[in-house]
């Protein structure tokens, strides 16, 4: 997800969303620009939308600079950008609820993979299908948009939000660390076994002097590629039973322990930072997703490149996006359709490019000369969408995020895995019951 994993990563702060106003004159829709062919509002309207935001303060900015582009466009408009950190996905949406039972309703949203199946279920979002069959411009956009992202978007056959940013789980590695340990880049298909090969030959030294060959990245959507290139998942494909008691999960997180604790090719991931250690040089490799990237170059840290995640049965990564949908409640249906046309232009894609958070969701910002400029393969950003699955989050991620990573702490201080995992899985059974 663009910031989906800064937001799983860091603590977010604690301040309330911003009260939400939506007004104007426009009929409320549930099915908008459903019957034919499709003509945005006339440059002269003048009305309200409101815009439910979220992330840090470079995103922020670009919020902030397609609204006044838009007042360009629209003069009378007024867009009222209200911008909040998370603190829980749940309290967002639930938010978002009060609201559109109170009337107040934002027109605008913006969410990410972990909220969107909340969102579906409270009914938040209007289905974009009319706007995307008959608006000439929507389909232009829709065809530079890799088809998984927009189907993460998606529900019984309709699809609910458009997509502009996102982030795949890949493995960093330092170029100069391979090259002094004569190790050659490994090819794309690699494997977990040739991953701890490298890994045992690139940890060195001990105690303070010691550098690991690969930091950890141990919070849940940096640990799901483990699952998912092993066949598991913490859920089921549809997203209603949770699995993590399924005997492949219970092998893989055991496999993600033994990096530490019987190889000691890791460090203890509590209380080190792998986002730390790989710069610094103290660990070879890392895994990430493009977010990484802008912090590594205001270090001055330019010396890696990346792989794909290696392969355990199967071929696969995790990936989270961030979207924009219309509100169910909206009155301004169709300016609000507008404004997420221009969040997710090809002007704003370059701003999400630049901006090194994340990736940007259409095909000819991911493959620009800027963007493609660093790392040698930055390339494969897009390209591993083609092997990548959607973070698995239900209605109920609030839960599962805490009780998983519960689980890992235990497994990793030495605890048993079955009965860590047991217990996070009657945590996630019994919300996902309510």
């Amino acid at each position: 997800m663009r910031n989906t994993v800064r937001t799983t990563i860091a603590a977010a702060a604690t301040a309330a969303l911003l009260a939400m106003t939506a007004c104007g004159s426009a009929t409320e829709t549930s099915t908008p620009a459903a019957d034919g062919p499709y003509a945005a509002p006339a440059k002269d309207i003048t009305a309200t939308i409101s815009v439910s935001n979220w992330g840090d303060p470079g995103d922020k900015a670009v919020y902030d600079s397609v609204a006044e582009r838009f007042k360009e466009k629209y003069p009378n408009v007024t867009v009222k950008n209200n911008f909040t950190p998370i603190t829980t996905w749940t309290e967002y949406v639930n938010k978002l609820v009060t609201q559109a039972a109170a009337g107040q309703a934002p027109d605008v949203i913006n969410i990410a993979t972990e909220g969107v199946e909340l969102g579906l279920t409270n009914e938040l979002f209007a289905p974009l299908d009319g706007f995307l069959e008959n608006d000439p411009e929507a389909k232009t956009l829709r065809a530079d948009i890799d088809p998984k992202l927009l189907k993460g978007f998606s529900k019984d056959g309709s699809t609910y939000l458009m997509p502009n940013t996102f982030n795949t789980m890949v493995i960093y590695y330092n170029t100069k660390m391979f090259e002094a340990a004569g190790i050659e880049r490994p090819s794309d298909d690699w494997t977990w076994d040739e991953f701890l090969e490298i890994s045992k030959k690139l940890t060195t030294g001990s105690g303070a002097d010691k550098v690991y060959g690969f930091a950890m990245p141990h919070y849940s959507f940096g640990i799901t590629p483990w699952l998912y290139s092993n066949g598991t998942s913490m859920m089921s494909e549809d997203l209603k039973t949770a699995q993590l008691t399924d005997p492949k999960l219970q092998e893989t997180v055991g496999w993600v322990r033994d990096l530490v604790t019987k190889h000691g090719v890791a460090p203890q991931p509590k209380g080190s930072d792998p986002y730390q250690l790989f710069p610094a040089g103290k660990a070879a490799m890392t895994g990430a997703g493009h977010f990484v990237t802008g912090g590594f170059e205001k270090a001055g840290f330019a010396d890696y490149d990346i792989l794909p995640w290696p392969t355990g049965t199967t071929k696969s990564t995790v990936f989270g996006a961030g979207a924009f949908a219309v509100s169910k409640g909206s009155k301004n249906q169709e300016l609000s359709w507008e404004f997420i046309k221009m969040l997710t232009d090809q002007k704003t894609q370059k701003q999400w490019a630049d901006a090194g958070s994340a990736v940007p969701s259409t095909k000819t910002a991911a493959s620009s000369p800027e963007f493609l400029s660093s790392p040698k393969h930055a390339e494969e950003f897009y390209n591993s969408l083609s092997y990548a699955k959607p973070v698995a989050a239900p209605g109920a991620y609030n839960v599962l995020d805490p009780a998983f990573m519960r689980a890992m702490d235990e497994i990793m201080s030495g605890q048993d895995i079955n009965s860590s995992l047991e217990k996070a899985q009657k945590d996630v059974e019994e919300a996902l019951q309510q």
